[in-house]
C-alpha cells in the first residue's frame, strides 16, 4: 500500500474545492464562513483511495485557498507534496494567482504536477480550450504537463483524471525512513478541554506514540 500527498493549486473561483469534492465525496471547506462566502481560507482536506493493478494508493489530499489575501495558507498546504494538482477554470484560463501559485511550487521543488482545465462544461469547444491552455503554458515550468479537462458539475473527465494520477503516483519515489523526522504543519487549533493540536505531514522518519 502506498501513502502519498496531493495538493491542489490555482486561482480562486477556479474550481478546486469543487474538484476535491467530486474526486473524494468530501467537502474539504468546513468553515461557516468558507461555506456562506463561496471562499477557501483555510486549508481543507479529504481523503482519495485509488487502486491500479492490484497496488494500493492512500492519498491524503491538502486543499488550499487560492484568494491572495490567503496565500500563506496556501504555502503552508504544499510543503510536503507527492503531486500537485493544477487547477485552471476553462473559462477563465491563466489568472494571477495561477502564476503566483506555480511560483511557489517551483520555489519549493514540486515538478510532478497535473492539471485540471474544470468547468468543461462551460465550454463549447474543448479541445481548443486544451489548445489554448497549451500556448498560453508554453513558455512556463508545466508546459509538458498532462492537461485534463473535467466538470464537477457533470462528472466528465473524472475517469480520465484519475488514471492521469495514478500514471504519475505510480512514479512517484518511494517515502524513505531517514531517522530525521519532520512535521510540516497544517494547521494549529485549540478544542475545548484538549489543549493545543497540530495536524501535519510527517517525512523522513517515524514518530511512535
Amino acid at each position: 500500500m502506498h501513502h502519498l500527498v496531493l495538493g491542489t493549486a490555482g486561482h480562486i473561483d477556479h474550481g478546486k474545492s469543487s474538484l476535491v469534492k467530486c474526486l473524494t465525496g468530501s467537502d474539504p471547506d468546513r468553515l461557516p464562513e468558507e461555506k456562506a462566502r463561496g471562499v477557501t481560507i483555510e486549508l481543507g482536506f479529504a481523503h482519495l483511495s485509488l487502486e491500479d493493478d492490484g497496488e494500493k494508493y492512500e492519498i491524503g489530499i491538502v486543499d488550499v485557498p487560492g484568494h491572495a489575501d490567503f496565500v500563506n495558507n496556501m504555502v503552508a498546504g504544499v510543503g510536503a507534496l507527492d503531486l500537485a494538482l493544477f487547477i485552471i477554470a476553462a473559462d477563465d484560463g491563466w489568472m494571477p494567482q495561477s502564476e503566483e501559485h506555480l511560483h511557489i511550487l517551483t520555489y519549493l521543488g514540486i515538478s510532478n504536477i497535473v492539471i485540471a482545465l474544470t468547468k468543461a462544461d462551460l465550454c463549447d469547444d474543448v479541445p481548443f480550450s486544451v489548445e489554448l491552455l497549451k500556448d498560453e503554458l508554453q513558455d512556463t515550468s508545466i508546459a509538458d504537463a498532462p492537461i485534463v479537462p473535467v466538470s464537477s458539475i457533470t462528472g466528465a473527465g473524472i475517469d480520465d483524471l484519475n488514471t492521469v494520477l495514478l500514471e504519475k503516483l505510480r512514479h512517484c519515489p518511494p517515502h524513505c525512513d531517514a531517522a530525521k523526522p519532520r512535521l510540516a504543519i497544517d494547521r494549529i487549533f485549540s478544542p475545548k478541554g484538549a489543549g493545543t493540536v497540530v495536524t501535519g505531514t510527517l517525512t523522513g522518519g517515524v514518530i511512535n506514540l
